[in-house]
């Protein structure tokens, strides 16, 4: 009888298992998509003047080589990627990925010039116009902060995905890349600097997916991602190239589709 029940209880256990997942897909290659946020960190630019700035009835000359820097906080913008990668049976995952941030720029202050604070200064001391009681300060006018910085990455990825013996498998994972920055600084609408500027990246993931099928997952997962070198923008109010930071962390929701066997 217990011999009977035994047999019988076969096809419900692998029932059961069919329709619960397993651990991951199929080993094999992978394509998959995802979107989300993109949450940029502060920049401290930095740069400095690479001519002088001659001198006027109100202001002394700013010479060539003079450093200036301002603080510059970006607001929350979106993030797209795209992978193509292969799945080992060990666990392992390569692949190589595409990705597009963007954001806008919220606002600029501190802005120092040889180290000195001019936010409290007549504007005309940057744009050399006349002096004026009726004119805005440097802080007024970059306070307003308009304009947008995207970043363009393509990045070779390892991940190590750990099996839960279930459906949810977390992950983790790095890479690195090369990375394009396009800044667009127009505060007040004020043009300052508009350029382009690419470096060497890297980024460091941690995530889960879970199996919907054996060839679909669904999954979520945080990136934080950096370049090696700053931006190198040229603005256009003053002879000055300016260094632009693009650290930012990413959240992604996602679905992969594997062609595994």
């Amino acid at each position: 009888m217990k011999y009977i029940n035994k047999i019988s209880l076969t096809p419900i256990a692998c029932a059961a298992l069919l329709a619960f997942p397993g651990a991951a897909l199929a080993d094999g290659p992978y394509v998959s998509i995802s979107g989300g946020v993109a949450l940029p960190e502060d920049s401290k630019n930095a740069g400095e003047f690479d001519e002088a700035v001659p001198a006027t009835a109100d202001f002394d000359e700013i010479p060539a080589g003079t450093e200036l820097a301002w603080n510059t906080e970006f607001d929350t913008g979106y993030a797209l990627s795209g992978q193509v990668g292969y799945a080992f049976e060990n666990g392992f995952r390569v692949e190589a990925e595409a990705a597009y941030s963007e954001y806008g720029v919220g606002s600029h202050n501190g802005l120092t010039v040889g180290g000195t604070d001019i936010d409290a200064v007549d504007v005309a001391v940057l744009t050399r116009g006349a002096a004026g009681a009726a004119n805005p300060t440097v802080g007024a006018v970059i306070a307003d902060g308009q304009g947008q910085v995207s970043n363009i990455g393509v990045f070779g990825n390892v991940f190590y995905d750990i099996d839960t013996g279930s459906a949810l498998k977390p992950y983790v994972g790095g890479g690195i890349g090369y990375q394009w920055v396009d800044v667009d600084y127009s505060p007040s609408g004020v043009a300052v600097g508009e350029g382009d500027d690419g470096a060497f990246a890297y980024q460091l993931m941690a995530g889960a997916s879970y199996e919907v099928s054996d060839s679909v997952e669904l999954f979520g997962q945080y990136t934080w991602r950096d370049t090696t070198e700053e931006a190198d923008i040229p603005l256009s109010l003053v002879p000055a190239t300016l260094g632009v930071e693009s650290s930012q962390s990413v959240v992604l929701v996602g679905v992969r589709f594997g062609f595994g066997g």
